[in-house]
């Protein structure tokens, strides 16, 4: 009987086994190495459910407590120009002049026309008195008197016109005029605005306005002098804006020595005083990707590192509040966390 070729015992060379050994022991080696690399010691903390106070965030800037343009009531050349822009005023200080030449002359004219009134005047009651004088004539005469005191009063007035002077304490803005142009009536001069208050507006959506009402306290921050400011809502405008739907509301904040100017950016928080069930987290466990995306990596069950997107809606300390894309239970990473792809294994 045939022997058949495939009964017989294969008989591999032995250095054919020896490169099979090597070559089983580096994918081994290449396996564990693998596993290995992908073990990353982490710190971890479990989230809890935390009462957190309501704070709304908003953006405005800072105006004037009031602002006022103001001219002169009589026309003339003006004369003198006592202030420059930018400098602060006191209510009551001279601001410029216009010729008083031609006033002046009136109110000479004006006087020397009452003076002459009321020596008819003197004259003639005398005469009236007596009956000497019709009561016709004698009407007269107190009539011309009457005009002679109004006129003279008239021109007073349009001599001190030629002074215009600051109607309140603040600060030039803006100067219209230069010595030796005409000055007109209506036609302003100067812009003055009060600061020794000011108020942070912020713009209110109306999902929110409901939340607010006057007198609330809110804090102020101020970058350009980066400080925090305490002051209260003043003033909440009831009339939205038609198109955004939005609501003006003022917070008032004292300026003594005049440091917040018009226009700086206020990022004002306004305390609601409501609390909320809140998620926080620490600030240094929160990344961001290329694409601005905010997350964190949390432990899954298998140990394993899961990375979540989360929306934070405000900073609180050294945390952050987060209002979505985690639970009550989830173990966040808080460090290691930088060295961590999606599933990697984690270890404490």
């Amino acid at each position: 009987m045939k022997k058949s070729y495939f009964n017989k015992p294969v008989i591999m060379p032995v250095y054919v086994l020896a490169s099979l050994m090597i070559l089983f022991v580096g994918c081994a080696a290449k396996e564990e190495k693998k596993e290995k690399q992908s073990t990353v010691k982490v710190t971890i903390q479990q989230i809890q459910h935390h009462g957190q106070a309501e704070e709304l965030s908003f953006s405005g800037t800072i105006e004037a407590d009031n602002s006022v343009q103001i001219g002169f009531s009589a026309s003339g050349t003006v004369s003198s120009v006592k202030v420059n822009e930018g400098q602060q005023v006191n209510a009551g200080q001279l601001l410029a002049t216009i010729d008083a030449t031609e006033y002046d002359n009136a109110l000479l004219i004006a006087g020397a026309g009452l003076e002459q009134a009321e020596d008819m005047y003197t004259r003639l009651s005398g005469l009236y008195q007596k009956g000497s004088l019709p009561e016709k004539d004698f009407i007269e005469i107190k009539t011309k008197l009457a005009q002679a005191k109004a006129n003279k009063n008239l021109s007073v007035k349009r001599v001190s016109d030629t002074k215009l002077y600051a109607p309140m304490s603040g600060i030039i803005i803006a100067k219209s005029i230069e010595r030796g142009a005409m000055a007109a009536p209506g036609v302003p001069a100067f812009t003055i605005i009060k600061t020794d208050q000011v108020y942070a507006r912020v713009t209110v959506p109306e999902s929110e306005i409901g939340k607010i009402r006057k007198g609330q306290r809110a804090k102020v921050f101020i970058s350009t002098l980066n400080e925090i400011l305490t002051g209260e809502i003043a003033i909440i405008n009831p009339q939205a804006d038609p198109v955004s739907k939005s609501y003006s509301v003022k917070v008032q904040l004292q300026n003594p020595d005049g440091k917040l100017l018009p226009g700086m950016i206020a990022q004002t928080k306004i305390a609601t005083g409501r609390s909320l069930d809140a998620i926080t987290i620490p600030a240094s466990a929160v990344l961001r990707d290329a694409d601005d995306i905010t997350y964190v990596f949390v432990a899954g069950d298998n140990q394993k590192a899961v990375r979540k997107r989360i929306t934070a809606s405000g900073v609180q300390g050294n945390d952050v509040i987060v209002s979505d894309g985690l639970k009550q239970g989830d173990r966040v990473v808080t460090a290691g966390q930088t060295r961590l792809k999606e599933g990697a294994v984690l270890t404490l």
